[in-house]
């Protein structure tokens, strides 16, 4: 497989995770368990029943995109195999994870490539925008798989569980790189957040298992803060991310940080994950550097370091 895949602009995607539930936690698996192995990872281009989704189903296999995750994700150690796979759902836009499956209906992924911007944006080409969405909606559904699985304990909305640990991956690639990433997943939230602006949200989604999009949006953007503040320094002038929640953004990535080295990375070969992440996994068309503003704010919204948190 080549080094370098091409996440291309007819395949999206972005933070999703669908009703999707499973038995209640028991005890979570052992580190030292013998069932544990690496390259757990199967995958399937399922042909879609809808001619209009034939162009994604085709330029998915063209470029290799879920052999680039299936090779991403093998140095995980899981007691079982995972099938990554993309298929038609019947019109639902959809995504989840069950049991053993990972899947990205068609459906998903044509509704977010109508949301990806069809020009240049804060630097980003509309190719280099569909990269991080695309990377993201399958993390975020692994986020859901990884907890289950392992049998990880955690707080609070397995949702907002699985968001941040796609967070924590698309960070963990190359700096310039993760850059791109996080700008370009979060397009599709900028959307969402712009659309329900100034009308009060349904009670449907106030006790939706998801967060609301805007909650989801800020969250993304104040790991990306608190895991590198000169990354991200831009934050406040480009408008991701509200002044008054830039103090407590290093807090924020330091907890989830300890909570992925303890829980997690413990099930990860650490000698595969240096390998995966010394490849030049993304061909981006934009340098960095165009993706970025002169900050101005975020120094000083950062004085006001809530007490306990560590810098």
């Amino acid at each position: 497989m080549s080094a370098a895949i091409r996440w291309n602009h007819v395949l999206p995607g972005v933070v999703a995770g669908a009703l999707s539930f499973a038995a209640p936690a028991s005890a979570q698996v052992a580190v030292n368990d013998p069932k544990l192995k690496t390259n757990q990872f199967d995958i399937q281009y399922v042909e879609p029943k809808n001619p209009a989704h034939i162009p994604i189903y085709e330029m998915q296999k063209k470029n290799r995109v879920l052999e680039g995750l299936q090779e991403m994700l093998s140095p995980f150690r899981l007691p079982q195999r995972i099938t990554i796979k993309t298929e038609g759902c019947d019109g639902v836009v959809n995504s989840y994870f069950s049991v053993d499956t990972i899947k990205v209906c068609y459906e998903y992924l044509d509704y977010l490539t109508k949301h990806t911007p069809k020009m240049v944006r804060q630097g980003l080409t509309p190719h280099d925008a569909m990269i991080g969405p695309t990377l993201d909606v399958f993390m975020h559904e692994w986020g859901h798989g990884i907890v289950r699985v392992l049998d990880i304990p955690f707080f609070g909305k397995e949702e907002d569980v699985a968001d941040a640990i796609a967070t924590y991956i698309l960070l963990s690639f190359a700096k310039d790189d993760a850059r791109r990433l996080i700008l370009g997943a979060s397009f599709f939230g900028d959307a969402e957040v712009k659309e329900e602006h100034g009308k009060a949200p349904e009670l449907s989604s106030i006790a939706d298992s998801h967060s609301l999009p805007a909650q989801r949006y800020y969250n993304r953007w104040c790991l990306a803060y608190g895991y590198d503040k000169d990354l991200f320094a831009d934050a406040i002038e480009i408008g991701m991310l509200p002044p008054n929640r830039v103090r407590w953004c290093r807090w924020e990535w330091d907890t989830n940080e300890e909570a992925f080295k303890k829980l997690i990375a413990p099930f990860i070969d650490q000698d595969m994950k240096q390998k995966v992440l010394a490849k030049r996994w993304f061909q981006f068309e934009s340098p960095v550097s165009a993706t970025m503003v002169r900050p101005r704010a975020a120094q000083e919204a950062e004085a006001g370091t809530p007490a306990g948190a560590r810098k």
